[in-house]
């Protein structure tokens, strides 16, 4: 894996671990941005590292009843 990479994850992973810390559980986390970065790969990490169990929805791969709700 690429320096650069490396970089992206730890601050990613970092502000995640901040969002957990001071929302306490009282929001939602979405990840928005480029495809094919690793988004999904981050959170899952993050989700199997820092919870016992985790909910996981990628509006990408609903159906259109549920992104009609967006």
């Amino acid at each position: 894996m690429a320096e650069g990479n490396i970089i992206f994850k730890r601050k990613i992973y970092d502000k995640m671990l901040q969002w957990k810390t001071e929302q306490n559980g009282e929001t939602a986390l979405l990840v928005q941005g480029a495809r094919r970065i690793g988004k999904s790969t981050i959170v899952k990490e993050f989700a199997k590292n820092e919870y016992k169990s985790f909910i996981l929805i990628d509006f990408t791969k609903v159906s259109k009843e549920v992104n009609n709700f967006i």
